[in-house]
Parts: structure tokens; sequence; C-alpha cells
């Protein structure tokens, strides 16, 4: 069987309701897939969850956009090629890819939500852990995040402020803008603010425990909260993790290496782009710029801002990208 190439996928718009309109200006089309007039919150890019555990898509497996293998879906890719598609890293135990990659882009303010670790995702069997990392692509003045609790709030406190707009004042709110990284383990309450869009590498799941959910302040229709398992969910000592500011610095520079991912910014004026020559899978995705991708018996492959491509472990390393613009802000993202 011939060996896999660099592979696009068709991605997954998926409806929220504090969705905004950046994402269709890095091409994702909010037309396909979806009914006119609904607002799209995120575009996943790299996706490979079972329909049992979704809960806001309606579908969870991205699918090749052309060539020999269009159709396929990531769970077939790593059923025919393996190692040749995932190099060391190994699926999950279902067979499944073991890593979701999505854009998101908020109009308003997200829900106040925390994600289970993986002891309490195995109290239901159609829950599955998170732990997440943000990149911030684009930020409006004054767009901020909420991330974790300040020092010092109790467990009671955070109980009895759950489900009103008085949990926020518990939070840390941070201001951001583009070029930011924040990675979120397992158990940290977050919340994207208004005005922000996002790259989001995270391991695969669509358990979400909501907390708030801003129904008044922006006259939504209500959703559901799920105030007992977030608050169970809930760490009130997570790890601190620090954010990691933009820079004017050429060259590569490590964000976050953890036990499922690890991801690389890249930042050039030149034209080489040096990714490491490893027979390793990569997920790159242009944040700023443009570039040129040449692989093997590959045609050349031009990634504007937004474009996503995964380049499978075989060809790690005769992979070569090129920045086609003066700066040029690429993340390369592998399997731990």
């Amino acid at each position: 069987m011939a060996r896999p190439g660099l592979l696009r996928f068709d991605p997954i718009l998926v409806a929220k309701p504090w969705g905004g309109e950046k994402l269709s200006a890095l091409g994702k089309n909010p037309s396909v897939g979806l009914s006119p007039g609904v607002r799209v919150g995120e575009s996943w890019e790299i996706a490979d969850l079972p329909p049992e555990g979704l809960t806001a898509a309606k579908s969870g497996r991205t699918r090749v956009t052309s060539g020999p293998h269009q159709g396929m879906t990531l769970r077939r890719l790593i059923a025919d090629y393996g190692s040749a598609l995932l190099g060391s890293a190994s699926a999950t135990q279902d067979g499944d890819f073991p890593l979701l990659f999505k854009l998101l882009d908020t109009a308003e303010h997200l829900s106040i939500q925390v994600h289970p670790d993986q002891e309490l995702a195995d109290q239901k069997p159609d829950w599955m852990p998170k732990t997440e990392s943000w990149y911030v692509l684009e930020a409006e003045p004054e767009a901020f995040i909420y991330i974790g609790l300040r020092p010092g709030v109790l467990p009671e406190t955070v109980a009895a402020y759950a489900g009103t707009c008085a949990l926020a004042t518990l939070m840390n709110q941070v201001f951001v803008k583009p070029g930011d990284f924040y990675h979120l383990q397992a158990g940290t309450v977050h919340a994207l603010g208004a005005g922000v869009t996002v790259a989001e590498v995270q391991t695969p799941s669509d358990t979400t425990f909501r907390l708030y959910d801003w129904t008044a302040e922006y006259g939504r229709s209500p959703r559901d909260l799920h105030l007992p398992w977030a608050l169970d969910a809930l760490s009130y000592d997570p790890t601190p993790f620090p954010p990691r500011r933009p820079t004017d610095q050429e060259g590569a520079r490590l964000l976050v290496e953890t036990p499922y991912y690890w991801i690389r910014e890249h930042r050039t004026t030149d034209r080489q782009i040096p990714i490491r020559e490893v027979t390793e899978l990569r997920i790159l995705l242009v944040a700023k710029g443009k570039a040129e991708i040449v692989a093997p018996t590959h045609p050349p492959l031009e990634l504007i801002p937004g474009s996503t491509i995964l380049v499978p472990a075989c060809l790690g390393k005769t992979t070569r990208i090129r920045a086609r613009e003066k700066t040029t802000t690429l993340l390369e993202i592998g399997l731990a």
C-alpha cells in the first residue's frame, strides 16, 4: 500500500450561540453543512471523535479533502497505515486519533466551564477527559479571557456563586493579544471572552460542564448547566502554567510539552521554516503570513492564515516549508 501524502481535511463547523464571523476570513465557509444565519463558533480542523462522545457537533470525524485518500477519516488512515501515519505515537484505546485541533471565534463570552480529568471521566462511559491549550490568533482591543480561580477562593464560595454571574468575580481575568499562549490542565475553570479567535489543541474530548452561560447578558436561550459535575471536576489547586507572551524574535520556541502533545511556534522573516526532521507526525497551522510546504512526490501547497495540514510521520524527515511573506508565524503540533 502506498504511503500517505500530505493531508488536508474538510473542517467540521460547529454552531454556537457565542459564535462570530471571523472564521470565514480564515477560509471556513459557514454555508457548508449549516443552516443560513447560524453562528459558527468552532471549526474542527483535525478531529476523530466517536459519535457517543459528542455533545455539540453533529459529526466528530473530519475527512480528507482530496487526493487518493479523499473521504477517509483519521480512524481509517490509522487502521491502514499505522506508524507510517502516527510515528511512535499511539492511537486511543479504541483506535481513534489521540488529539483534537480546532479554531474558535467568539462574538460573545463562552460559558464559564470546566472539563474532567481522567479519574472523573472514568465514572461515565460517554465522558472523556480534556486538557487543552489556546494560541490567540486575533483579539479585539480590551478582549480578555477568564482562566482559573483567584488565590484563596474557597470551594464553598464557588458552590454558592455557581450558576450566577458573580462566579466570574472569583476568576482571573486576563487581557489578551495575538500571539499569547495559555495552557489549561483538566479541572481548570475558564471561559473565552468576546472578541477572541484562538487555535485550540486538546486531548480528544467534547465533554464540557457549564457553570454559567451569560443568558441574561446576551439574551441567549437557556442551555443546561452541569453544576454538581462541574463542582466535582473543578480543581482548586491546579499546577500553574505561566502564559507565553508574544515575541518579536525570529526562530522557534517550545510553547508547551504535555504527556499528550507538544506545540512549537515558528516565527521567521526568512524563507525557510526549519521544522524538526524526525519520523513523527506533525500538524501545521499558519497563524500569520503565508507559507509553502513541499514533500517528495507531492505538489507544493500554499498555506494561508487558518490553513491546517497534517504531515504523516513517513514524511517527517523530508517535508520542507518556506515562508512566503516577510513575517510568517507557523504552529507545529506533535503527538507525545
